[in-house]
């Protein structure tokens, strides 16, 4: 059986996902390979491709003057002109919106060629959806990373219903665009990675009815140490008696991540005890002296000395496909408060955390709840490796090549 995954790239929070997944397979034996528009690593079963239509030329300085064009707007085929759109409204509204119009025909690719069955990832601004599903007749699976296949240019709903008047024509559009090239597809198959998920799913109409099997994103659990907490926090520099919750996200002024919500719940808690770790880059202005910004953290063993420091992790996100700091709070064997978003939703209860509101009020009486609480840290680790470790995982998308080559 030959797996071809293919996705925008290797690295970052879904390509993690991805590659733990790939690995996983070429260690039980399948015969799996990547195919991205930007490669990270050095993996050599992964291969990056380069733009092969809509292109006025691959030399630099063409591919430099063809950016210069689009932005004073010579636009020469549906690619640009649809990038010109799109540039012209994020100049002054700046949140995630991808055409399914790409530079990228991968389905003549001959990765795409060699597969048996093709698994799709987070492919925005690189599978061009029209070609793709028009020319590959092989089976598909598509694991959903985010919420953009079944819309049209937006990657979350909850974004849609905010900005959906500023997007309106472009959206409509492009989610023409992909109701017609996905609903001709015969052979797909979907991966939700939670049931929020897969309920999102069924209430698109070109991804319903189709077959939905829910298997949780691959995370190693190698990659999170669980740390003695005292030892956590001296290699941190923090007080063993304070009462220390962590907070993660890329950007903490991400309005989606709820860190004003968090930063009020701490005034309601009102204990001077109180400290808040924040990982992640400090865009905003912060005037509380209990909270200590670590900034941006990328070394795996430093973030689990910040979740295993923590007596509780904090995520009271509005929205999430998955939710990843969850779990890897959870391998360091620290309790979470989240709301009941993404993964949490079915793996949070009161043997290793509690699920809250968004409102600071719901958000305060939800941490107030879990450090009255006490907590076997060896359990849930134990209990999160079960559930998410790439092997299990890996073992889960074997089944279903299988039957989706055999239907």
């Amino acid at each position: 059986m030959r797996i071809l995954h293919i996705a925008l790239t290797d690295g970052g929070g879904a390509g993690i996902g991805l590659m733990n997944q790939h690995r996983a397979l070429l260690q039980l034996g399948v015969d799996s390979r990547v195919l991205v528009a930007i490669k990270q690593g050095k993996d050599a079963t992964v291969t990056e491709m380069h733009p092969n239509q809509n292109v006025w030329g691959s030399n630099n300085l063409v591919v430099l003057f063809q950016k210069i064009a689009r932005r004073l707007g010579l636009t020469l085929n549906q690619y640009d002109r649809t990038h010109r759109r799109i540039y012209n409204i994020k100049k002054k509204i700046a949140i995630p919106f991808s055409s399914p119009i790409t530079q990228y025909d991968v389905s003549h690719h001959t990765l795409v060629e060699w597969a048996d069955v093709i698994n799709l990832h987070f492919v925005s601004g690189f599978v061009d959806i029209p070609s793709f599903f028009k020319n590959v007749k092989k089976p598909i699976v598509w694991t959903m990373r985010d919420e953009n296949p079944g819309l049209g240019g937006f990657h979350y709903a909850e974004t849609k219903q905010v900005h959906y008047k500023e997007f309106a024509d472009l959206e409509d559009e492009f989610l023409d665009i992909k109701r017609k090239a996905i609903g001709s597809c015969t052979k797909l198959s979907i991966v939700s990675l939670s049931e929020i998920m897969r309920h999102f799913c069924d209430g698109v109409d070109f991804l319903a009815n189709r077959p939905n099997t829910i298997i949780y994103n691959a995370i190693s659990p190698d990659d999170y140490t669980m740390f003695q907490r005292n030892e956590a926090r001296c290699e941190l520099g923090i007080n063993p008696d304070d009462i220390v919750l962590s907070f993660v996200c890329c950007l903490l002024s991400e309005k989606r991540k709820r860190f004003v919500e968090v930063l009020e719940a701490l005034d309601i808690l009102g204990d001077k005890r109180l400290k808040l770790l924040c990982v992640g880059k400090c865009d905003v202005e912060i005037t509380n002296p209990n909270v200590i910004t670590l900034g941006s953290i990328s070394d795996r063993r430093r973030m689990s000395l910040v979740y295993s420091a923590s007596d509780a992790f904090v995520s009271p996100s509005a929205q999430e496909s998955f939710g990843k700091t969850v779990v890897e709070a959870l391998y360091c064997g620290t309790p979470v408060v989240s709301t009941p978003v993404g993964i949490a939703a079915e793996i949070i209860d009161e043997g290793n955390g509690a699920l809250c509101g968004g409102t600071p009020y719901e958000i305060a009486q939800a941490i107030k709840r879990v450090l009255g609480n006490k907590y076997n840290q060896t359990e849930i680790r134990q209990l999160a490796t079960e559930k998410f470790a790439p092997e299990n995982v890996a073992k889960q998308y074997i089944a279903l090549y299988n039957e989706t080559l055999k239907n």
